[in-house]
């Protein structure tokens, strides 16, 4: 499998290799980021040497090309390759090649199952999709303009599947072990009002109200301090909910 939510390398025996030159790394995130699209050599060399491409540098892709063919077939010879589609390359993934196709896949399947209310195969679901990052995307190597949008939506989709994940195991009755999960995850993003009420929910399922009031309050701060706006109506009902127990 091709890894690009971390450093850019391929999974071998369980075990990430890398290759050596960063430029060959940063091919190789390009292809994965975008797999299963075609990208012209023109896009490639764009990417590769923003601005000031060398007058070798058609050549030295198809070297890096060559490079990494060879990776792929010693990994996997039935596994993702590389082909050549009209002027540029295609990373074709096939099935589970890429780890990002992947955890589109096994995301879109933990939301169906959450939504049937399968929450245990949903639950396992999530889990094995954020569990395939390693990292921040193509970690290590300098992130094109040119894949920059493909990045910031991966990044998205990743606090998206932990909220699922959040959810579902809220739902199984997880409430004391979520809450330092939790607590992580909203110091890392901040400005995500789910998780906020994620933790919320996750306190007070564990008998803390007095902590999850207190965390509210935090939100109520945060979201005034930092985009001028109040919490939304299901944050607000959420908190009356809360106090009303008392």
């Amino acid at each position: 499998m091709v890894v690009v939510l971390g450093r850019p390398g391929v999974l071998v025996d369980g075990v990430v290799v890398h290759p050596a030159r960063r430029r060959v790394r940063l091919l190789l995130g390009l292809l994965a980021v975008r797999a299963d699209r075609a990208l012209s050599s023109e896009w490639l060399i764009d990417a590769l040497w923003p601005g000031r491409p060398p007058v070798s540098a058609a050549a030295n892709v198809r070297s890096h090309l060559a490079e990494l063919r060879r990776v792929l077939r010693a990994a996997d010879p039935d596994g993702p390759g590389i082909v050549a589609s009209g002027d540029g390359y295609v990373l074709v993934s096939g099935v589970d090649g890429v780890d990002v196709t992947r955890f589109r896949r096994l995301k879109s399947e933990g939301r169906t199952l959450r939504c049937a209310g399968a929450y245990g195969a949903a639950a396992r679901c999530l889990t094995d999709a954020v569990d395939l990052w390693r990292g921040p995307v193509m970690s290590g190597v300098p992130v094109p303009d040119a894949v920059r949008a493909d990045v910031t939506v991966l990044d998205e989709q990743r606090v998206d599947a932990w909220e699922e994940l959040m959810d579902v195991r809220l739902a199984l009755g997880a409430h004391q072990d979520l809450v330092p999960v939790l607590a992580g995850l909203v110091v890392e993003h901040p400005l995500r009002e789910r998780l906020w009420c994620q933790l919320v929910t996750a306190l007070c399922g564990a008998g803390r109200r007095s902590e999850a009031v207190a965390v509210y309050q935090r939100l109520v701060r945060v979201l005034d301090t930092e985009l001028g706006v109040e919490p939304c109506p299901e944050s607000r009902a959420l908190y009356e909910a809360i106090r009303g127990r008392a």
